[in-house]
């Protein structure tokens, strides 16, 4: 009785550590697939909580505006760049608590295929723009004015600011109503996921290390 009763007992054991086993197997091939499926998706989180994603990216409508020069300007002149397109207003109290953030933003991507579009929706135009660069010393941004607001309402706006992520191709990824912390890690981390990837440098083979040097003459 006593053996039966032992045997009972080291099955038991012996199963529940096969159980716990496969747990632990299902558990970690959870983990390493969402892990997988976290490298593929963009980091939204923090100080971009509130930013929507387009899946996929969407088709933006055709707008033009004037850069500081004055010269009309598109969204395509500006493809083969990620494009964060920021609409503004002077008279805006949240837009502009948040420029310096993106002017922030701009400066740690300045050696990225990158672009903080700021498009101000001010009736007044270049000139007022102007003159609030000057006086906040917004001397980092590129200056870009629509008088017009016809762009505002072709993106179909419900407010300012707001900010719409383009990729390379000029589609929309996603945008984000309301002042953000553009200059926060969450945000850089978000804008850096879709920049395009840089191609690794070659790497030397142990062949090409083995091999023997030759001397000009020989």
């Amino acid at each position: 009785m006593t053996k039966r009763i032992g045997w009972q007992t080291r099955s038991i054991w012996v199963l529940g550590l096969g159980a716990a086993a496969v747990i632990a197997a299902a558990v970690s091939h959870a983990r390493f697939d969402t892990l997988a499926e976290d490298a593929t998706r963009p980091p939204i989180r923090g100080a971009m909580q509130s930013f929507v994603l387009r899946t996929p990216p969407a088709p933006v409508p055709e707008i033009r505006f004037v850069d500081a020069a004055q010269q009309e300007r598109t969204l395509a002149d500006f493809h083969g760049r990620v494009v964060l397109l920021n609409f503004w207003a002077t008279w805006c109290v949240p837009c502009v608590k948040e420029m310096p953030a993106l002017e922030r933003l701009q400066a740690e991507l300045k050696r990225e295929p990158f672009l903080v579009l700021a498009l101000s929706q001010d009736r007044a135009g270049l000139p007022l723009v102007e003159k609030f660069y000057r006086e906040h010393g917004l001397a980092g941004l590129e200056m870009f004015a629509d008088k017009t607001s016809t762009s505002a309402r072709s993106f179909q706006l419900r407010g300012l600011p707001t900010s719409v992520l383009l990729d390379t191709e000029g589609r929309e990824i996603g945008r984000l109503e309301g002042a953000a912390e553009w200059d926060a890690p969450e945000a850089l981390a978000l804008i850096r996921h879709f920049l395009p990837k840089r191609a690794a440098p070659p790497t030397t083979t142990s062949t090409e290390l083995m091999a023997p040097v030759r001397s000009p003459g020989g």
